[in-house]
Order: structure tokens, then sequence, then C-alpha cells
């Protein structure tokens, strides 16, 4: 085969990932400016608007999980489609509704479906078209999700004041239909239907990648009733729960320091743009040591960034927000990376049961916080235990976690096959003896 550099016409599914996982984050980020904004016009409670954040995160885990099953069955291409068509939809309605319940309704299923664009069907494209070099690419496509998390509420605000409460959606709206019509006319679910050959013919060491195995032995019960799997999900959900309940207590941490809103509001800014070559920077490492390695350094930069943060000095708290990038970007980028390193050509059966788990998980997150700062009145605490979170994560991961458990027990289950065919074959010459 012969040896290519960069991605050729891969580039068009990385576009189309970085611009789904943007969508992904888009509902929730935007949020953040709309709940207030459309109290004030609609004469709704700004609290419970942000609340139906919280269930649009329960949503995700849903989602996640139905498009998952489906995706081992049917086209993701197909699905993500029609994902896209519903999303706009919902997104219309969030913006011209005047009742609160179809308001809800539009904001749940809008967060479920976009969840399920970016952070389910996405992976299980990007495993076919990138089977090896899987690492380098979720570190570039993920890094539309701190990009949207740190623009989302200016977008929104932007097409508020130019088009009213229908034109704050519209960006994002626009933003989605682009990445639409380019799945549509540009990629195939199998890349040499288009003549594209996996990794651009770049030979990777290891294994070459099959289609899809729809006789996997990994049905849902086999992997909700395997520890491993269990505790892969429980240690990358941690991490997630680091990450997203770390963001939402930063500002009010920021302020406890001693900083001044406005100057809590750039570091803000910064935290979720330093994710951004986090991300890519997670994905180099992902390439160069393998996602199963490569995780650990989560673990590694939420301990120092608890550390850095809890001196209180400013350059201590910049080195905090620069390690919360990288466990940011990384808790994006390993659950799809490892699955494709552990499942092979059964990877949709198994993201779409870990990467619930994970949302389970991580979906605790802000309340983690939260709970520790109404116990102690201060985010010293709530901080300490955050990096002893990340020190249980890791614990896990590296004790627990057991590398090659995929085909650990897919050998279990062959042996086991072939045992049965000799007994049936044993039992049949004595029926016939």
């Amino acid at each position: 085969m012969k040896e290519k550099k960069g991605f050729g016409k891969g580039w068009l599914l990385i576009i189309y990932g970085f611009l789904a996982y943007f969508t992904a984050t888009a509902v929730g980020s935007a949020m953040n400016a709309a709940a207030g904004t459309l109290a004030e016009l609609r004469g709704w409670e700004a609290a419970l608007l942000t609340s139906l954040i919280s269930l649009g995160s329960l949503a995700n885990i849903v989602a996640c999980f139905i498009l998952g099953k489906l995706a081992s069955k049917r086209s993701a291409k197909t699905l993500s489609i029609i994902c896209f068509a519903i999303y706009g939809v919902v997104m219309v309605g969030l913006g011209i509704t005047t009742n609160l319940a179809v308001f809800a309704v539009c904001l749940i299923l809008a967060n479920g479906i976009s969840c399920g664009i970016g952070y389910q069907l996405g992976p299980v494209m990007f495993s076919k078209w990138f089977p090896k070099r899987k690492g380098i690419v979720m570190g570039i496509v993920t890094m539309g999700i701190p990009l949207c998390a740190g623009i989302a509420t200016m977008i929104y605000q932007a097409g508020y004041a130019a088009m009213g409460s229908l034109g704050g959606f519209i960006p994002f709206i626009v933003i989605a239909a682009i990445a639409c019509i380019i799945l549509i006319l540009f990629i195939k679910e199998n890349p040499l239907d288009c003549g594209y050959t996996p990794d651009n013919g770049l030979e990777v060491q290891g294994e070459v990648e099959k289609e899809i195995n729809k006789e996997s032995i990994w049905t849902t019960s086999k992997l909700l009733s395997t520890p491993q799997v269990w505790a892969h999900g429980i240690a990358l959900g941690l991490q997630l729960l680091f990450a997203s309940g770390l963001m939402v207590q930063l500002f009010p941490r920021l302020l406890e320091i001693g900083f001044d809103p406005s100057t809590a509001g750039l570091m803000m800014l910064a935290s979720g743009l330093l994710a951004l070559p986090g991300s890519y920077v997670c994905g180099v490492i992902d390439s160069k040591i393998g996602a199963r390695k490569a995780a650990c350094t989560s673990y590694v930069f939420g301990m120092i960034a608890m550390a850095a943060n809890l001196t209180g000095t400013t350059i201590g708290v910049w080195i905090s927000l620069i390690c919360i990038g990288m466990v940011v970007g990384g808790a994006a980028n390993w659950p799809a990376s490892l699955c494709i390193e552990e499942f092979g050509d059964s990877f949709a059966n198994g993201y779409a049961v870990i990467q619930p788990m994970i949302q389970c998980v991580g979906a605790v997150g802000p309340a983690f916080f939260a709970v520790f700062y109404g116990m102690t009145g201060s985010y010293r605490i709530p901080y300490v235990c955050g990096g002893v979170l990340m020190l249980i994560g890791l614990l896990i991961y590296l004790f627990v976690c057991k590398p090659g458990f995929v085909k650990a027990e897919e050998a279990k289950a062959s042996e086991l096959s072939i045992n049965k065919s000799l007994s049936d074959s044993e039992k049949s010459k004595k029926n016939v003896g």
C-alpha cells in the first residue's frame, strides 16, 4: 500500500466532525445567554429555563444509548441526516414558541439529538475512515467542543440583537445545515465507496480494521454483564464528571480567590479556549502512545490543576486553567478512541453502551462540586475533593481496567462455540450409530 501524508479526502469528514461536535455543544452553551434573555422577553423564570438544561443532560444519555444501538445495525450517516432534520425543526421551535411546555420539549430534544450527532454517531464513521489514526483525528474534531463553549454566548447575543428571539438560534441552525450538506454530498458510510483508503493509505502498525461486525458477541446484555465495561465507563466517566463540574463552578471559585468579575470572565473564556490546543495535544499524545496510555494524562493534569488552583496565586490559577483545558480536551477524546482500540469491528456495539455510561457519571459533575460547597461554604474543599476524585479515577483505570479485555472475551466465546460444535457433533455421531 502506498503511504501518503495528511488525510486527503478524509479532511471532509474531519471538518464535518468538527462541526458536529460544535453542534453537540451549542444548545447548552447558548442557553447560558438565552435563559436570561428569553425569561425577560416571555415572562418566564430564568432559573427554570436553566434547570431544563439538566433534563437535557438526561436526554443526552437516552439519545446516545438509542442512537448507539441503532448505529450498530443501521447506517450512522442516515441516522445523522434524520437527526439534523429534527434538530433544525426543534431549534426553530426554541426561537418562536411562547409556550413554556413546548419550549421545554424542544430544548430537551435539541440537546439530546445534537449530542447523539456529535458524540455517538460521528465516532462510528470516524472508526471506519481512521481506524488507526483515530487519535489525532479525535484531537482535531473535538476542538469544536471548547470553541463552541467559548463563543456560543456571543453568537447567540449577536443573532438575537440582529433578528430577535429566533435570530439567536439561527446561526447554530446554519452551522448544523452546513455540516449536514457536507455529510450528504461528500461522505460515504464506507470510505472505499468514494475512493478513499482508510487512514489515507498510511500504514500504521496493527491489524487491518474490518467492517462493522453485525454478528458481534457484544450485545447489550453481554456488555452490561461484563465488569470491565462498567470499570471503563466509571473510570472515564470520572474525567467527564471532573471536567463538567469544574467548568460550572470555576467562575465563583475565581471570585472567591479575589479576582474581579470582569477578570474572572476573561479567565473563564481563556479556560474554554485553552481546551482547543488541549484537545489537539491529547490527540497527538494518543497517536504517539495509544489511547490506553494517553488517557492516564487527564487524571494527572486534573490533580495538578487542583493543586495549582488551591495556591490562590495568579500563576497558580493560570497553570490550573491550562491543565483544566487538557482534561476537558481529553475527556472528549478518550472514550471513542479507546473503544476503537479495544472493540475494533465491534466499535459501534461497545461505544453504544460505554458512552451513555460515561454520560451518566459525568452528569453528576455540577452536583458533586455544589454539594461540597454547600457543606463548607467555600470552594477550597470541593477542589481538594476534585483532586482526590482524579486520583481515585487514575487508580481504578490503572489497576481495575484491563487492556485487551474485548479480545479475551471474544476468545472465550469462540472457544465455547467450538466446544459446543464438537459436543453436538459427538452427539450426532452417537445418534447415528
